[in-house]
């Protein structure tokens, strides 16, 4: 398991957050069943070499100034999406033994064999809410869409069960659906176009 290092931070002014992110620390917090909120910052690079590592759904040894440790979760993440970073983190305490919901980004595998001519995919669901035990979260849901033609699609029912997990949602929920482009076809210019009116010469006086 990942272990993080924390600081507990003080949040009585809204100044402070933006000293930390200046600082390249994340404002976060840590909650859970057994534990009241607790205000922490973490390394805004640690935090990104974790998620690159383990995973968006990684579970995570939260160690908050060498005295508390949590099994933690990054339940909830807020960005500045101008500046690509991550603003805030809500850190979630979990029970390894306790199946919790987390939302998993859905991946398509073999798009380039199914957008051929005018064949375009629309991806329509690109997260899933999935129920598993913590450790049996998968980082990610790979949809193979390398066989489908226009006019063919991919439901939630039609994704191969797994023992390790459940997918939470409507079995109807479309993820996603091959169809033409927008691209109109040409219209053919006529055979022959009309000749415009001779103009009538005036007659002679």
């Amino acid at each position: 398991m990942a272990v993080l290092n924390a600081a507990v931070r003080d949040d009585s002014k809204k100044s402070a957050s933006k000293a930390l992110r200046r600082e390249g620390k994340i404002p976060s917090v840590v909650y859970g069943k057994s534990t009241e909120n607790v205000s922490i910052s973490v390394n805004a690079g640690d935090m990104t070499k974790l998620f690159r590592k383990e995973g968006r759904n990684a579970l995570i040894t939260l160690n908050i100034d060498d005295k508390e440790k949590y099994t933690v979760m990054a339940h909830d993440l807020q960005f500045n999406h101008l500046k690509g970073t991550i603003q805030h983190i809500d850190f979630l305490q979990v029970n390894e033994n306790e199946e919790i919901d987390a939302v998993v980004p859905v991946v398509l595998q073999g798009t380039e064999k199914a957008e051929i001519g005018d064949a375009v995919m629309n991806h329509q669901t690109s997260e899933l809410t999935v129920r598993a035990l913590p450790k049996d979260l998968p980082g990610a849901i790979e949809v193979d869409v390398s066989s489908l033609s226009v006019g063919d699609s991919i439901r939630i029912s039609d994704i191969a069960s797994n023992a390790s997990y459940q997918i939470v949602g409507d079995p109807d929920e479309v993820i996603v659906s091959v169809s033409y482009g927008n691209k109109q076809p040409e219209e053919s210019a006529p055979e022959a176009e009309e000749a415009a009116p001779e103009a009538e010469e005036p007659s002679a006086e």
